[in-house]
């Protein structure tokens, strides 16, 4: 009988606090206790006034709490009709144990009874775990959260540059399409238009307004939401950059310089890459315009390779670099040392999130000799190629 008893501790024992997981060790418990001491039911309720049990195992019997369960007592039994029943008060909820007529009630109970002390502290472990779980569970969800809010609003601070890029775009052609049709009015009230010449003029005017449109479908294209990915050469993201920026960069005096690199195929979400990259771009462009010395040729070099099974895109700049002390905190929400021009400090943190979250990447930068340098790093894949 001792060793009966030995055996049925230790099993039990080790049922309990054997997993974090509330159902899977209460249900161990109910099991093991079960089928060591041949109880026909055994049922635990999670609290005092709950009607159904939270976990059931054997048959199915009716049951009813008809008396007040003591916290204190290490158990209760009760005996229904021909059924012996052992009750566990517990901190939360109670165990219910059913037999026929054992012989041994009493010291099965007793048993049963030194398991309380510890079979509470699994419980609280396990809706410890619960409750931490939904806390974790409730702070992704707040997180997620407030970065769709933070990428809308780097979105609508994006398409302010985005404005400001349209006009540099439109500037010169729409320039030459007023002076074009001006020499034609000219030339109708001098009667002096022919038609060699008319045919000119309005191959001139039909060429930049096909440039007009060209540059309408590149600022859509851009600001389209990205909801598939697709596979795209480097090189065609670089040239797609380029032709965004080229004009406004060329209006600041900016030099932007772009190294031939060899043509990478990423499967990514591109316009979220290139509102990346205009953002990087956005940010050394306005460290260039404040730049003071008259003796720097204002340079970005834009530039991409492949590192192993990476495709590294690489922006330069020559605008004196990052402070150390600043370096650690350019990443932050909200962090900008644009004063004067409102900076909302959102463009680099939403970068990093973009290459992190979206393109399951790596942005990065440190100081170089006369500037910085921002690296974004996109896995390749094993689907992509280099051609």
């Amino acid at each position: 009988m001792l060793l009966n008893q030995l055996t049925l501790s230790y099993e039990c024992l080790s049922a309990i606090g054997n997993t974090l997981e509330l159902n899977s060790m209460i249900l161990e418990v109910l099991t093991s206790f079960s089928r060591k001491t041949g109880a026909i039911t055994a049922k635990y309720y999670k609290n005092k006034i709950q009607e159904e049990p939270f976990l059931h195992i054997g048959k199915k019997l009716d049951f009813t709490l008809g008396v007040k369960i003591d916290e204190e007592k290490k158990f209760l039994i009760v005996k229904e009709n021909d059924l012996e029943i052992i009750i566990l008060p517990l901190k939360y909820g109670y165990m219910v144990f059913f037999y026929k007529s054992h012989p041994n009630i009493n010291k099965l109970a007793s048993m049963l009874g030194n398991f309380q002390s510890k079979i509470n502290l699994s419980i609280s472990a396990c809706l410890g775990v619960e409750e931490l779980e939904e806390r974790v569970e409730s702070s992704i969800k707040q997180i997620r959260e407030k970065e769709k809010m933070i990428l809308a609003q780097s979105k609508q601070a994006i398409m302010g540059e985005m404005v400001e890029m349209i006009a540099h775009q439109w500037r010169q052609p729409l320039t030459a399409i007023g002076m074009t049709s001006g020499n034609i009015t000219m030339d109708l009230a001098l009667d002096e238009l022919n038609t060699e010449t008319l045919q000119d003029d309005l191959n001139n005017i039909n060429t930049q307004v096909n440039y007009l449109s060209a540059t309408i479908d590149d600022f859509r294209n851009f600001l389209q939401e990205s909801k598939e990915k697709e596979i795209i050469s480097s090189k065609k993201i670089i040239t797609s950059i380029k032709g965004l920026v080229f004009k406004q960069l060329q209006n600041q005096q900016i030099d932007l310089k772009t190294e031939e690199c060899k043509d990478i195929q990423v499967n990514i979400y591109k316009n979220e890459l290139i509102q990346v990259l205009l953002n990087i771009l956005s940010n050394s462009k306005d460290v260039l315009t404040n730049l003071k010395s008259s003796q720097v040729i204002k340079t970005i070099k834009l530039s991409c390779d492949r590192v192993d099974d990476f495709l590294n895109i690489c922006i330069v700049d020559n605008g004196g670099g990052i402070p150390d002390e600043i370096m650690p905190r350019i990443f932050e929400p909200y962090y900008s040392t644009k004063k004067e021009k409102n900076g909302t400090g959102l463009g680099l943190y939403m970068s990093k999130i973009i290459v992190q979250n979206h393109l399951k990447g790596k942005l990065f930068a440190k100081n170089t000799v006369d500037g910085v340098a921002f690296t974004i790093q996109i896995p390749i894949g094993e689907n992509n190629d280099e051609s």
